[in-house]
Formats: C-alpha cells, structure tokens, sequence
C-alpha cells in the first residue's frame, strides 16, 4: 500500500529530525533498547542500511563493528546522506548511495551473497513492491545472513489520531502501516525462504510536555492537514489540562529474518 505523501515530505532531512527530538521525551530509550537487539555479527561484517537517512542507526551501530567491516546505506535524499557523510566518523568504511532500495538490483555496487545484515529502521514501509524488496533482500544476503525490520506496532499513535479523525481523514496507509506491515514482513519473508524469526516488542510513550510541542512533532509528520491547527491544538490542550503533558503511544516491533 502506498502513501499520498510526497517523496519530499518523506525524504525531507529537517522534518525527520523535527521527528527524532520527540524521543527526548520518551519513557524508554529507543537507542538502547535497538542496541540490545543488534544481532551477533563475524568480525568483518558486510552492512546494509535500507532507507539510511541522516545516519540515526548507522552511527548507533557503526561503533558495533570491527574496522574490517563495510557499511553500505542507501536513501533517497541526498541532503540527509551529505549530513550523514559529513557526521559519520566511525572505524568502519562507509558507502552511500542515493537512491532507491526499490531498485536495488540496479546498483552495481550491491552483489547477491555480499552482506551479513540488512536492516531497515522505520522505512520499508514506503516501498512500491515489498515482496520484491524482501526477494531482493534474500538474494543479496549470504547464508545465515540477518534481515532485520524495525517499525511500528498496532496502537502506536492511538491518542492523537482519534482527534485527527475528528477533523479530517487518516489516510489508510496510516493504518497498514501500524497494524499489518510487520504481518506482511513475516508473510513475505517466509514466501522468500527465510527460515526463521526472531521478534521482540517495545512498548513505549512520548510525552510532550504541552499542546505546542506536540503541535511542532504534528507539523513535521505525515499525519499533518493545515486548516485545523486551532481545533487540534484545542482538544491536545485539553488533555495537557487534565493529565499535565500530552501521552503519545510509541509501540515498536523488531523482526529479525535469518536466511
């Protein structure tokens, strides 16, 4: 299922990390509890991050690696991979490519049987052609090799998109992706021949401290409409009212695909 979104709005490098400072407010660590699911790697691993961006995995987990291994990461904007090229200071050979993991089979960089890992953090969603993507994947992993996909779970954002709804349409590429992407992850990895899974769950919440932050996180996401700011920001101050700060579920489930 795709997005009405633009590509712009989705590989904008200012509003990904208007996104990421909600995390600061996060009950749980994101990074760390990422961290704890990094899968064992053979000394000299061969990398690959799908839909890198700004570089928020490659340079958690870049320190992971030995300096005999190579990271690859592919993304469509160039202006989050030149941030990421210009911040990236890691032991561990680095290799961007602008572009699209739909086409993967296009670079000539990227060779079936090369990698130990694949991963893709809050990204695959986007994808024209998942089952072709996660083929993709097989075909480009050496044996034993991870698939690894970190992305949302069923009642992420629950609190605020019943106020949306209230005021305008969700679209429904909102809803596959929180409650039945990770199925079709499973369901097309399976079809591709991976041989086994290994999830884990993080249940966790963000908590803007008043309707204006929240209002700022709305701004930069794919959830925002303009024209019904007042309203919005009415109905989360009420909440802020009563609770003192406005609770955003932040559910997040990790799927690693081993080949």
């Amino acid at each position: 299922m795709q997005t009405k979104s633009s590509s712009s709005d989705i590989s904008s490098a200012s509003k990904l990390t208007a996104r990421l400072s909600a995390n600061s407010h996060a009950s749980r660590d994101f990074d760390e509890w990422c961290l704890r699911q990094f899968p064992e790697l053979l000394l000299g691993a061969n990398v690959l991050d799908l839909g890198c961006g700004t570089g928020k995995q490659v340079s958690l987990f870049a320190p992971l690696l030995s300096a005999s291994s190579k990271f690859y990461g592919i993304d469509l904007s160039g202006e989050s991979l030149d941030i990421l090229k210009k911040d990236y200071s890691s032991p561990p050979q680095l290799e961007l490519i602008e572009g699209s993991f739909d086409e993967m089979e296009k670079i000539n960089s990227l060779e079936g049987g090369t990698f130990d890992l694949i991963y893709a953090s809050y990204a695959l969603y986007y994808t024209k052609d998942l089952g072709k993507v996660i083929n993709d994947v097989y075909r480009l992993l050496k044996p034993g090799g991870i698939f690894w996909v970190i992305c949302p779970y069923s009642g992420t954002n629950q609190e605020f998109l019943s106020i949306l709804r209230t005021y305008h349409e969700v679209e429904p590429f909102m809803d596959y992706v929180f409650d039945d992407f990770h199925k079709e992850v499973i369901a097309f990895g399976e079809k591709s021949g991976f041989r086994s899974l290994k999830p884990s769950l993080l249940r966790n919440k963000i908590h803007f401290p008043s309707a204006e932050s929240f209002m700022k996180y709305l701004k930069n996401s794919l959830f925002y409409r303009e024209g019904f700011d007042r309203e919005i920001l009415s109905d989360v101050q009420k909440v802020v009212d009563n609770l003192g700060e406005f609770p955003v579920s932040k559910h997040i489930v990790s799927l690693q695909l081993r080949k």
